[in-house]
């Protein structure tokens, strides 16, 4: 095929991919919730903020650039996967080790072996990712999407039948375990197409990837302790429990992004690489993906938020209310946070990684001496401070990480994103308040999805 008709396959099978994962992490979430105690979400909090910030680098950066080399020798790709390999093993061990130490800081003994469990994804994940990274680069999408829905599949399995068995915390532990092992086996079954690395490793295959990947993985640490930065706080200054109502209102805003986002901006690098030299065709797809990504996020963000009340008590259960303004506030705040995947798209398309490093590092400056100062006042703080990060940072990221790169105008920028999101308001706040005066929460939600969704078509199209 083409580039074009490869192009509408992958996205046509990462659709498939989201829509498939929309209704395991429902369900999942949904059963999880009644079966687990917010003090459990707030531990799995902390392991994921750690473990987010170790497997950064899991593979050195060198899988993106890889993405991101067109012309890749046999001895260089053999290379790159042992490195990954290896590096992984390391970072493994070192959180073995460190995790009392780490569960000590965070002040809260029980975290300890929650870790070392949750360790051994990095080495497992390593030996599957190149090979998926390899299929994303050609565009080669219908494999993955296999993959990646049979071990989702089989995580969530394994969660519910562990949380069911009154394992606590551990489910979701095992629920990770079970879908990075399984991903791996998927990938050497579907994706490998007979490819095996050869038994050698030269540094000096790999020294020009690290040019790149220190590159990125510099911006994806410092990134990463970005985003992370509340709930590390909020673990120290507020405990489980309290952090808990805040993590899983977050968890949802994130889940929504790796389901939704994903289908384009996922097509979008490995496309932007491929013609990084034409730089109007460049400008073209990311305002595209751009308006493209606001446009699927939009309604599932300010509904989320309008409609919060009845989404956690269906969704979560009564244990969960007093997490509804916290929804409210996140909910906005992702889809703020969603635009950024385009731009990620864009700068490692363009092999641009120092120039988001660059932008994190700024954020660095920042974000954490605010964010710890808006920790005194709860979780709300919280929620009300990224609120209001990301609509401060909204012209500034365009001016320093978009401009520089495609050209694209601060006009053109903001009408591919705010159209859809003060669209997605005038429907949704319309539907509210038609359905305002139903009183059951199942069909005041239902109500206002089946008015709100062909409305926002209508008036998008």
């Amino acid at each position: 095929m083409n580039l074009k008709h490869r192009t509408f396959s992958a996205v046509r099978w990462t659709t498939a991919a989201a829509g498939v994962r929309v209704l395991l992490q429902l369900v999942q979430v949904a059963v999880l919730a009644r079966l687990l105690d917010p003090a459990d979400y707030g531990l799995m909090a902390m392991v994921s903020v750690v473990l987010g910030l170790a497997g950064i680098f899991s593979d050195m950066g060198v899988n993106s650039a890889y993405v991101q080399r067109q012309n890749v020798t046999e001895h260089e790709r053999s290379s790159l996967f042992w490195l990954n390999v290896c590096v992984s093993g390391v970072l493994t061990l070192l959180v073995l080790a460190l995790s009392p130490l780490l569960a000590s800081w965070l002040g809260d003994e029980r975290l300890s072996p929650l870790l070392m469990l949750a360790a051994s994804t990095f080495i497992i994940s390593a030996l599957g990712r190149q090979v998926r990274m390899n299929a994303e680069k050609l565009l080669n999408f219908k494999p993955v999407v296999v993959t990646e829905v049979g071990a989702a599949l089989l995580g969530f399995t394994a969660a519910i039948a562990a949380a069911w068995s009154g394992w606590g915390v551990y489910a979701l532990i095992v629920g990770a375990l079970v879908s990075a092992f399984s991903g791996t086996v998927l990938a050497w079954i579907f994706l490998a197409k007979g490819w095996r690395p050869q038994w050698c490793f030269r540094f000096s295959d790999v020294r020009s990837y690290l040019g790149f990947g220190s590159a990125l993985v510099g911006n994806n640490l410092v990134n990463e302790f970005n985003r992370s930065i509340d709930l590390l706080l909020g673990g120290r200054m507020l405990g489980a429990t309290a952090l808990g109502l805040y993590s899983l209102p977050r968890q949802i805003v994130f889940q929504i992004q790796s389901m939704m986002n994903p289908i384009i901006s996922r097509v979008g690098f490995p496309l932007i690489a491929q013609l990084q030299v034409d730089i109007p065709r460049v400008r073209a797809i990311y305002l595209k993906t751009l308006n493209m990504t606001s446009s699927a996020n939009a309604p599932l963000y300010v509904g989320i938020a309008f409609f919060a009340p009845e989404v956690v008590l269906i969704g979560l259960g009564d244990k969960w209310l007093g997490a509804i303004d916290l929804m409210r506030l996140l909910a906005l705040w992702g889809f703020f946070r969603s635009i950024g995947n385009p731009v990620g798209s864009l700068l490692l398309g363009m092999g641009r990684a120092d120039l988001s490093l660059k932008w994190n590092l700024a954020m660095l400056l920042i974000v954490p001496p605010v964010l710890l100062f808006a920790a005194q006042y709860g979780t709300l703080g919280l929620a009300w401070t990224l609120l209001g990060s990301s609509l401060v940072m909204f012209v500034p990221g365009w001016y320093v990480l978009v401009r520089p790169l495609c050209k694209a105008g601060l006009v053109e920028y903001a009408l591919a994103v705010l159209r859809p999101f003060l669209l997605a308001v005038a429907c949704i706040s319309l539907t509210y308040w038609i359905v305002g005066q139903l009183d059951d929460a199942v069909l005041k939600l239902v109500a206002g999805v089946l008015l709100a969704v062909p409305l926002y078509v209508a008036v998008s199209y």
